[in-house]
């Protein structure tokens, strides 16, 4: 498509919104380069100065990146993500206008991971569940998380999570609770062979490895989880 000249938009906005259309849609894939200046130009029936805002104007958005000697790289923006937020991922993501959706690959009551239950807080006898699951942002995983919880004090949430649903949302739902404070302990590492097959990531990307404990009325602690995420797909914000 190219293209309105009668159109009052400008014509690099037009273009600009052409060439996130063909991203998006798959006409120009992640990971490969546009075509060169002249045949944009020629496909977009625009001048190079008006092809050149729109392609900056998407580099600063985070779809395209410039690459010295090469071309022009087809990207995807980070997820950016406010650490001090108490949202769930579903939560924020959602509001700022993702799809997203959780894939649960594992679930068990009586996990064994003693610093969860360290960090639990647990008594000999406490049952400890835990859920692996893999967080879906636009259709591409974004975070393997691996989640604890004691099945003495919030064990009805297993099932909704278990099924995809936000851990937040069943927490207040079937217990009126709320998170009122959260501990993060954020490391740069490596992922393993089985966590690059999961987040469609090489072994040489680095990750964050977050541990996070979500406390409740008193800091009594409501759930601990482990979070691996590729440094490539998000970006951290602190604000106070």
């Amino acid at each position: 498509m190219k293209v309105e000249y009668d159109n009052l938009t400008p014509l690099y906005d037009q273009v600009r919104h052409l060439l996130l259309r063909d991203i998006k849609e798959g006409r120009f894939q992640r990971g490969s380069y546009l075509p060169s200046e002249p045949d944009l130009c020629e496909h977009y029936d625009v001048s190079r100065i008006t092809l050149r805002r729109a392609v900056r104007e998407l580099c600063e958005a985070g779809y395209l990146k410039r690459v010295h000697g090469r071309g022009t790289l087809v990207t995807e923006p980070k997820v950016e993500q406010t650490l001090v937020s108490l949202s769930g991922f579903t939560e924020s993501l959602t509001s700022s206008g993702h799809k997203v959706r959780y894939a649960v690959l594992d679930s068990a009551v009586q996990a064994s991971s003693n610093d969860a239950k360290e960090r639990l807080k647990a008594t000999g006898s406490d049952q400890l569940v835990g859920i692996r699951r893999l967080l879906l942002v636009d259709g591409r995983p974004l975070t393997l998380e691996d989640l604890y919880f004691l099945e003495s004090r919030h064990g009805r949430v297993a099932e909704p999570v278990s099924k995809g649903g936000s851990f937040n949302q069943a927490l207040k739902s079937l217990y009126g609770e709320e998170p009122k404070a959260a501990e993060r302990a954020i490391n740069v590492d490596f992922p393993s062979a089985a966590e690059c097959e999961l987040l469609a990531c090489t072994a040489s990307q680095p990750v964050y490895r977050i541990e996070k404990l979500v406390l409740g009325k008193g800091r009594k602690p409501i759930s601990f989880s482990v979070l691996i995420t590729p440094c490539d797909r998000v970006t951290y914000s602190i604000s106070s």
